[in-house]
């Protein structure tokens, strides 16, 4: 920067004509230093201000952009926070802020802490720059604090020698503090830097906390069991700590908790919202205690499952926590503090007392066309009363190929048909709670809506597979479009099991050696999979998993089908079913299997009575059965083994075979909050029904188990009608849904869960006309998609065999078949989704008939071709083939059958 003066006292004036004139002299230097450059003009005024002015444009067209002129400078004054020229600047340190502010540090007896960075800003709330702070404390034997900001809980060591670097180790307070006979107290450490100090943290100073139990309160001051949806409480808590006897005493408690009057045995002691938590009670010599927020700091919480309760961050204004109920179920609360946390207690949103569900119209039941989307009405009202909105529930359908129903309640009709849908809350999904608390308040448990029932009008074509697991290395595809028979498919090994999954899209083929997957759609080989040998007894509805039992090793796998991986569990079945929420698997196994001929030529020995629960919320549970005939030497009271199941309409228990055919529900009874007390699938004492069954059925209305047994001494089969009347309550809505499981509480408050009866009633009991069954053995009952008819399989050997079926309220009758004279047992049989054809394969002629449904006679005859395998005992080596026929046998019957529908266009 450059500028011009003009110095007076340089000017001199010379005498007239004596042509010297008048004398000056200017200067040209850069602004701000003392250096000059001289310029003499004697050509008096007129040259003088020429020159001048001269310069002066030259100056003006010269001089870059932002060169200033001498006398335009920067105001100081702008540098300072008053704006006056004076006092604190715009770059000093104004504040200095330590986090927490309001709420404090909560640190245990030598325990460290490193305090945040703190924030210095200038007056102009800009970042200001510090190199270095100070720290302080108001109590340096409670509260000590490091040059670099760690605060010890107690004193820090300085100058100990041997090389030990100051401020390593943290000493408890000695002596300890003592607050109203209570080891608490507190400091205050604050940060300063440039004559500048921060706003002060409080620093809570106290014994490790060994427990903290969670009190609720709610914000309407109404005491509650549960809470309803979007209803609040605050969180606040106990605390522990242990004395010099390492017993638990209690340390601080929300006004009003106060010692329990019972013996601390006593299970009304446990209620830590009325009573003191910690088994040691008050401290000696301590007569009350303070809040925890008073003397060992705010405590924060964590909700283990989200869904069920909302907690946002600390309110800063009064320390409180604020805790929202969202959807049905309990959720464990962990409370930390001072670098730990514990579990303190259990949190609960109201569960359903009733879930209705109807069609657009408010029916529950109506017919609905083909391709058109029904969308369901859903209710679901908690036990407050209030309404639940959101819930995830299960919706089933009981016929999910014709139609099946998402997750949303929107029913999609593929093809004609008949189904029941159903709603269901069951955990893990709705209504969950930790496993040690399943019950309380009602949750943990399922309830089912009412049945909707929906139609699809029409027909369909149909495919079908036939295959015989154990005779047979084929299986035979059959399109009704054309009637005939496709060519047999050979598998890479003899099966000894075939199961389609509920959407019709792949067949599971089971053998001691692999996994057979083969797709539908061109009955070609998917997968084979040799780490879930065995056979396969289920698939579960969601498509995602099988059950297969390697019954050589004894072990079950729960196939996954995604990820190609499975877990595994001891034991053997003889029968499974999943239900059709796929979240429960029922096992039943038979001792009596272990004497079955192929069982003993197998060398497998390892069936037991038992019935096995798999359960995505509470695991794998076991429960003895009554032990078979066949085991009667170790049985004191012999029975007929369970070797077969059927899951109640909508899945709330199953149903087992046996000498009384008996119901464990889902309903679990115990002692709510003792899990060694609990039984998760219970047989509740009324739910056992005096009459023998071989095999098991439900019917899809709901309302029946339909039974069968072989009597080998009278040569006879039995068909039993057993009632099921699930109690009920009216909704909201005005109709019947299922009521909740029983839940009790006693003069104690111990509350207690019983097991739901299914309310089961034998309706029917009928013998059938053994001249036109000649059996040997009984095979299923088949109840019709729209439950008013049910046929009977059986195994025989005597020609002219008949096909038997049962019609609720109107008895048995028969069905002759055609080339009768060579048929001697019609062997297993299945529907076709629209209830207007029965397939069945019967032994003798080796042949599939198909039953027309509305006139019940035998239509029309096929062979599924399928050859029989060859024994390596016989000489063959077809590994897994148990057939015992003659070799010159050209085919041999089905014995597993697979149907779903197809477009007829």
């Amino acid at each position: 920067m450059w500028a011009l003066s003009w110095k007076k006292e340089n000017l001199r004036i010379g005498k007239p004509g004596r042509g010297n004139g008048r004398f000056a002299t200017y200067q040209i230097f850069p602004a701000g230093s003392g250096t000059t450059v001289p310029w003499h003009d004697k050509a008096g005024r007129g040259g003088f201000m020429r020159r001048f002015f001269t310069l002066i444009c030259l100056l003006c067209l010269t001089v870059p952009a932002g060169v200033s002129i001498s006398g335009c400078y920067r105001n100081p004054a702008a540098q300072y926070c008053n704006g006056a020229g004076y006092g604190e600047k715009i770059t000093d340190v104004a504040t200095i802020t330590i986090q927490p502010a309001t709420t404090g540090i909560s640190i245990a007896f030598g325990q460290t802490r490193q305090l945040g960075a703190p924030t210095a800003l200038t007056c102009k709330n800009d970042t200001a720059t510090v190199s270095l702070y100070n720290y302080g404390t108001t109590n340096n034997q409670l509260v000590d604090i490091s040059p670099s900001g760690n605060i010890c809980a107690g004193t820090w060591n300085r100058n100990t020698g041997g090389g030990i670097a100051n401020y390593t180790i943290c000493s408890p307070p000695d002596p300890l503090p003592s607050t109203g006979g209570l080891p608490y107290g507190t400091a205050w450490v604050t940060a300063s830097a440039q004559s500048v100090t921060s706003n002060a943290v409080e620093v809570f100073v106290h014994p490790q906390v060994t427990s903290v139990s969670l009190v609720t309160t709610p914000l309407s001051g109404s005491a509650q069991q549960c809470y309803s949806q979007n209803q609040k409480a605050t969180l606040d808590a106990q605390a522990c700590y242990a004395n010099g006897s390492s017993q638990p005493v209690q340390l601080c408690a929300p006004a009003g908790i106060t010692q329990c009057p019972y013996p601390a045995s006593d299970p009304r002691c446990s209620n830590t919202s009325l009573y003191f938590a910690c088994p040691g009670g008050l401290p000696t010599g301590v007569a009350s205690v303070p809040s925890c927020t008073s003397s060992i700091g705010t405590l924060s919480y964590t909700a283990g499952t989200p869904a069920v309760a909302s907690i946002p961050l600390t309110n800063t204004t009064n320390n409180q926590v604020t805790i929202t109920a969202e959807q049905p179920g309990t959720t464990v609360i962990t409370a930390s503090v001072a670098l730990s946390g514990s579990s303190a207690g259990y949190f609960s949103t109201c569960p359903p007392k009733s879930i209705s569900v109807t069609l657009a119209n408010g029916q529950t039941s109506g017919t609905v066309t083909q391709g058109v989307t029904q969308n369901l009405i859903t209710t679901v009202i908690d036990t407050n009363g209030n309404p639940i909105s959101g819930p995830a529930l299960d919706y089933q359908s009981t016929d999910p190929i014709d139609i099946s129903v998402s997750s949303a309640g929107a029913i999609t009709t593929s093809y004609p048909g008949v189904a029941s849908i159903y709603a269901i809350c069951q955990p893990p999904s709705c209504n969950p709670s930790p496993i040690n608390e399943v019950g309380v308040y009602g949750t943990g448990l399922s309830l089912s809506s009412n049945p909707v029932t929906v139609t699809v009008p029409g027909a369909a074509s149909d495919l079908a597979w036939f295959s015989a697991p154990g005779q047979s290395q084929y299986f035979s595809p059959v399109e009704l479009l054309t009637g005939t028979a496709g060519a047999p498919v050979r598998l890479p090994y003899v099966p000894n099991s075939m199961v389609m999954d509920r959407l019709g899209n792949n067949l599971y083929f089971g053998s001691s050696h692999e996994l057979m997957v083969y797709n539908t759609t061109n009955n070609s080989l998917n997968s084979q999979t040799t780490n879930a040998p065995g056979v396969v007894l289920a698939v579960s509805p969601s498509n995602a998993q099988l059950l297969v039992n390697d019954q050589v090793r004894q072990v079950f796998y729960v196939y996954n089908v995604s990820g190609n991986t499975a877990t595994t569990f001891g034991g053997m079945g003889s029968a499974a079913a999943w239900t059709p929420d796929s979240k429960t698997l029922y096992i039943t196994d038979s001792a009596a299997l272990n004497n079955l001929p192929e069982n003993v030529a197998a060398g497998i020995a390892g069936h037991t009575d038992t019935l096995y629960v798999y359960n995505v919320n509470t695991g794998w549970t076991t429960y003895p059965l009554p032990c078979s005939v066949y085991n009667a030497i170790s049985c004191p009271n012999p029975a007929i083994g369970a070797r077969s199941l059927a899951i109640a309409i909508p899945s709330v228990g199953a149903f087992l075979s046996g000498s009384d055919t008996v119901d464990h529900t889902w309903c679990p009874s115990g002692t709510v909050g003792d899990y060694l007390s609990m039984s998760f699938y219970p047989q509740p004492s009324t739910d056992s029904v005096p009459v023998e069954t071989d095999v098991l059925a439900a019917t899809t209305d709901g309302e029946h188990i339909l039974g069968a047994a072989y009597n080998s001494t009278t040569g006879v089969i039995t068909v039993s009608d057993i009632g099921v009347d699930i109690p009920t309550a009216i909704s909201p809505a005005g109709f019947p849904t299922p009521i909740t499981c029983p839940l009790a509480t006693n003069p104690s408050g111990v509350e207690t869960l019983s097991a739901l009866s299914a309310g089961p009633t034998l309706n029917a009991t009928l013998t059938l006309d053994s001249s036109k069954t000649n059996a040997t053995a009984v095979n299923q009952v088949v109840p019709s998609p729209v439950s008013n008819l049910a046929f009977i399989t059986y195994t025989g050997s005597t020609p002219g065999a008949q096909l038997p079926y049962y019609v609720p309220g109107s008895g048995a009758n028969y069905i002759p078949l055609a080339g009768g004279s060579a048929i001697t047992a019609p062997l297993v049989g299945a529907f076709t989704p629209d209830d207007k054809l029965f397939f069945v394969s019967t032994a003798g002629d080796n042949m599939i008939h198909y039953i027309d449904v509305p006139t019940l006679t035998d239509k029309q005859q096929i062979s599924p071709n399928l050859p029989p395998c060859m024994p390596v005992s016989a000489g063959g080596n077809d590994l897994g083939c148990t057939y015992s026929g003659p070799s010159s046998q050209t085919y041999v019957p089905a014995t597993a059958i697979a149907v779903k529908p197809r477009s007829i266009t």
